[in-house]
């Protein structure tokens, strides 16, 4: 049988009364104490992946914009030819465009 540990190191924490009440809600639904359940959440990974899954999330709509953007570019090009009689955007350009944008919703799909 395993040796309880003593636990004679205090941590006080300071929470709204609202925040107090979601803790204790949130531990008694886990079946923990006030003071296990934050002891579990604050050695746990979760916070430290939210914050990578916010970063994933912004390169990911970086890339999209941009690709957006390009795409925009592209459309623009095409109707500014149309209008003026001149030379609309290469195929070149047209398929770098669309490369990106596929790229881009790869990228989306991936970590999704």
């Amino acid at each position: 049988m395993a040796k309880k540990q003593i636990k004679n190191y205090p941590i006080f924490l300071r929470a709204t009364r609202l925040e107090h009440l979601k803790i204790k809600i949130k531990a008694k639904q886990n079946n923990r104490s006030i003071s296990r359940f934050a002891i579990e959440k604050c050695l746990s990974d979760e916070i430290f992946q939210e914050k990578n899954e916010q970063e994933n999330l912004k390169s990911l709509l970086f890339e999209l914009r941009k690709a957006g953007n390009n795409l925009n570019q592209i459309a623009h090009g095409i109707n500014l030819a149309r209008l003026t009689n001149t030379q609309p955007p290469t195929e070149n350009e047209i398929n770098e465009a669309t490369s990106e944008l596929k790229k881009a919703i790869e990228l989306i799909k991936k970590n999704l």
